[in-house]
């Protein structure tokens, strides 16, 4: 019998009978290249000097018996297929073979030739899909191991691309900010100057603004998640945290003549959180409803009890977000089709900072939205002594 690398299939008998031996060998020898071997120690020499496909012993000869032969061939050459073939009625030696040495076969003396030959076609398929499924392993393995290669080759690139991106931010940060300054007092000082230079000093500014925005938006994204983000978790007042946030952005809504409404209990417990960051989530938040809202409606912000933690929601009258849109809203620099009713620039990174602070605060946040009716963001926050906590950078 052939293998699948087209060599002979080899067969090692062992048997303490030399006639046995001869007349097997005679019997075997045109279908497979056939080792004999007259003790199991002889046997064991065999085995340890070339690779042997399949093993046909006796079980009763002097000084080890076929079962501890093969306890032994088993620990130390598994993918060897095994057959015993003894003279005795012995069921429990049988047995003892099958559970301790792993044979594939048991075989009686005297053998009858034909089924001796369906027992060797079987064996040696067996030692086939044995080496087979060693193969298949060898080279899953392999393509793990190059995956894995991949990974961290990937990750170090990433680690070095992310620090990059961090250091060219912060070394434009200042700049820009120079200019965006700079800008602005010379559009305040313009007066009734030329109209053409007030409208390059207010594109400078407004470019510059959204520049210096996505700079700071890209150094939080690289320090969320490539950094070490300590939060600076307290205890909060949250009808006061929502005050602050919104008092911050009301420029924003004034400026395009839309209304900022506040709905908070005056019962709504403490929240756990880094006041600081929660701030940052809510105006993200707060800016992307006036950017998507029309003049002369409302931008709600609300806040209830929901479990063990609060509900925080910023809900606009907007042109609301396209059903098949939603799911990929908190990637980065992903933006939708919807476009701002006022022309403003997106980064396409707040929402995935406003997502990595939630989570860290041991919250989640989710959207629901109405294309042409408005969009509504919810986050929680873990109330003191809940069961959520920070998740560390």
């Amino acid at each position: 019998m052939t293998r699948a690398d087209g060599a002979r299939g080899t067969l090692l008998i062992v048997d303490d009978e030399r006639e046995t031996l001869k007349a097997l060998r005679r019997e075997l020898r045109r279908d497979y290249e056939v080792l004999v071997a007259e003790s199991a120690e002889e046997g064991y020499a065999v085995l340890r000097e070339r690779p042997v496909d399949v093993v046909l012993s006796d079980q009763r000869m002097p000084g080890m018996t076929g079962t501890e032969f093969y306890a032994r061939v088993k620990a130390e050459f598994p993918e060897t297929v095994r057959l015993l073939m003894t003279a005795y009625a012995d069921t429990n030696a049988a047995i003892q073979a099958i559970n301790e040495g792993g044979v594939h076969r048991f075989i009686p003396k005297p053998w009858d030739p034909q089924g001796l030959a369906g027992i060797l076609k079987d064996a040696f398929s067996q030692r086939e899909r044995l080496g087979e499924r060693k193969r298949l392993l060898s080279r899953l393995e392999a393509q793990v191991e190059a995956l894995d290669q991949a990974n961290r080759e990937l990750a170090e690139q990433s680690q070095r691309s992310h620090e990059l991106v961090g250091i060219a931010a912060h070394d434009l940060r200042n700049p820009i900010a120079a200019i965006q300054w700079f800008s602005t007092m010379l559009l305040a000082g313009a007066g009734a100057g030329s109209e053409d230079i007030r409208r390059h000093l207010a594109k400078i500014q407004s470019n510059a603004e959204f520049t210096l925005q996505l700079l700071e938006d890209l150094l939080d994204i690289t320090t969320l998640e490539h950094g070490s983000v300590a939060l600076r978790m307290q205890d909060a007042d949250l009808r006061g945290l929502i005050a602050a946030a919104v008092a911050l952005n009301e420029h924003s809504a004034r400026r395009k003549g839309i209304a900022v409404a506040v709905d908070v209990p005056d019962d709504i417990p403490r929240v756990r959180c880094d006041v600081e960051r929660i701030e940052q989530v809510l105006s993200n938040l707060l800016s992307n409803a006036f950017k998507f809202s029309h003049p002369g409606t409302t931008v709600t912000v609300s806040a209830r009890r929901l479990g063990a933690a609060v509900e925080v929601t910023v809900e606009d009258q907007g042109l609301g977000i396209r059903p098949e849109e939603i799911s990929g809203l908190f990637s980065k620099f992903r933006r939708t089709s919807t476009r701002s009713t006022g022309g403003e620039k997106s980064t396409g990174l707040g929402l995935s900072i406003c997502k990595n602070l939630v989570e860290r605060h041991g919250g989640a946040i989710g959207v629901e939205s109405a294309l042409g009716r408005g969009t509504r963001v919810s986050f929680t926050l873990p109330l003191p002594g809940g069961d959520a906590g920070p998740r560390g950078g």
